[in-house]
């Protein structure tokens, strides 16, 4: 019995051992690649602080940065994959939630007199919108007529900052991501009311992975989130 036991300990030792793949998309401030050719963003360090707390590793890929068609596929098919940052899966198995997914409109601060209070409202001023993004087509069925169309997410701000337009929507790390970008901050903004918070962002893990590793990086995050290192994270990258 006894050595039965070791052997039962030693199986499930192995399985935890075996390095996993971590696979993103470019959307920053959760996962992206900067300057240097690092792979950064909030996601990016709270996975690797999981790893550390349920004693995983990755593979010596470390986090890929593929076209999030290819990192879904990826971890369709293959096990011991982790796909993020993720609102919604159809993988069996995912961890967390990391953070809410809450899209917010936004004005400048200093406008007070932009002050819709919901969405009826806010069509009456310009908005910025990423050309053809699923953005932008969700503005215009919201009866958007007055969209400012811009190349990329920091241009939105831009664009708020110079008067163009009078409001913007971004998940809250979004928008102080960009604000920083362009050497502002998020204290520039005033958030007015939400747009959309269907869903929570998930670390997803492909079939085929072992159930003890799933439960082991839910328990660092549980952990995580009640020493209060969670959400130390998220000021920091708010800040």
């Amino acid at each position: 019995m006894a050595r039965m036991l070791v052997v039962l300990l030693l199986c499930s030792w192995w399985h935890l051992a075996q390095a996993m793949q971590a696979v993103t998309e470019d959307m920053p401030p959760y996962n992206w690649r900067d300057d240097k050719g690092e792979m950064t963003g909030f996601s990016v360090q709270l996975l690797h602080a999981l790893l550390e707390r349920s004693g995983l590793q990755l593979d010596e890929k470390g986090v890929q940065l593929l076209p999030w068609a290819r990192a879904y596929q990826t971890a369709l098919y293959q096990p011991d994959i982790v796909l993020f940052t993720a609102a919604r899966t159809a993988e069996r198995d995912k961890f967390g939630p990391i953070g809410p997914r809450a899209i917010w409109f936004w004005r400048l601060a200093s406008r007070s007199d932009v002050a819709p209070q919901n969405l009826a409202e806010a069509t009456r001023w310009r908005i910025a919108a990423v050309r053809n993004s699923a953005s932008a087509q969700q503005l215009s069925l919201d009866g958007f007529e007055s969209l400012v169309n811009v190349t990329d997410e920091t241009d939105k701000f831009r664009m708020l900052r110079r008067g163009r337009v009078e409001l913007v929507t971004a998940l809250e790390l979004g928008a102080a991501f960009h604000m920083r970008q362009l050497g502002g901050s998020l204290s520039e903004l005033t958030r007015l009311f939400v747009q959309d918070a269907q869903y929570d962002y998930y670390f997803a893990v492909s079939r085929g992975t072992d159930p003890a590793k799933v439960a082991a990086l839910q328990q660092a995050l549980d952990a995580m989130r009640l020493d209060g290192s969670l959400e130390r994270l998220r000021q920091q990258w708010l800040k």
